[in-house]
């Protein structure tokens, strides 16, 4: 945890006894139980102690599940724009870890989503989160995902959920070329011949794995009030049986 995180986390216990009228979660990330903090429009979405919200809770149960039998230390993991909640995790699982960005500095390599700067079948684990918002070309960054990944290794690149059908534009005011909807992961299916869909229900209420600031029309609300996240995960041309394929309810 980085200073300025341990500072933010000595306020944990000042929150949890000023907030003890609210509901209280559990972060599968910190192992913090007590209320959460809102922000925005979004109630119960941030961890008080380690700082994560809803989208990166989910995120890390997942990569927790799938990874559980997988004990191979000497995997080679590529994290594209890592958060600081996986980088921490991957860091402490594998030996051959690399982190990448286009434009931080804080990171071991530089490079655009859209050419890899790597060997086919470099990385046992590619982890990209939103990062196919940005690229003009976002089926040329899925094959460069594909193409460092070995034949039995597996990609998670989740993306936001906007919409019903995703939303591609190119004009120079968008904040985000792809706005994607549901139909967005049959992208992936045009690389990866296996495909498997983690959603907040899958996993125990007490993480508190929902948007609460459901908007109209989006598909995965799920009430008026909170709407689901989900995680695709791609599975290479061979599925290796280290990688839990068993759904959390299974």
């Amino acid at each position: 945890m980085s200073l300025k995180q341990s500072i933010k986390s000595l306020r944990a216990p000042f929150f949890k006894v000023f907030n003890s009228h609210k509901p209280a979660f559990t972060c599968p990330i910190c192992q913090y139980h007590g209320p959460f903090k809102d922000k925005k429009a979004r109630q119960h979405a941030k961890c008080p102690k380690c700082g994560e919200n809803e989208r990166s809770r989910l995120q890390y149960l997942v990569l927790k599940h799938v990874l559980e039998n997988y004990d191979e230390p000497d995997a080679k993991v590529l994290h594209i724009a890592p958060e600081f909640s996986i980088q921490r995790y991957f860091s402490s699982k594998f030996k051959n870890y690399t982190t990448a960005d286009k434009f931080r500095t804080n990171v071991d390599i530089q490079f655009d989503v859209m050419d890899i700067p790597f060997p086919d079948h470099s990385f046992d684990i590619v982890y990209a989160s939103h990062i196919l918002l940005y690229p003009q070309d976002d089926l040329k960054a899925i094959s460069e995902v594909h193409r460092v990944l070995k034949p039995n290794g597996i990609a998670i690149i989740p993306m936001p959920i906007f919409r019903e059908k995703t939303v591609d534009d190119y004009s120079p005011e968008a904040r985000w070329i792809h706005q994607s909807g549901l139909d967005y992961f049959d992208r992936y299916l045009k690389f990866f011949p296996h495909l498997q869909m983690y959603y907040s229900h899958m996993f125990p209420e007490q993480y508190q794995l929902y948007a609460c600031d459901s908007s109209p029309g989006n598909p995965l609300s799920v009430d008026a009030l909170r709407r689901e996240d989900l995680v695709p995960v791609c599975y290479g041309d061979e599925v290796d049986p280290r990688f839990n394929l068993v759904l959390p309810n299974d």
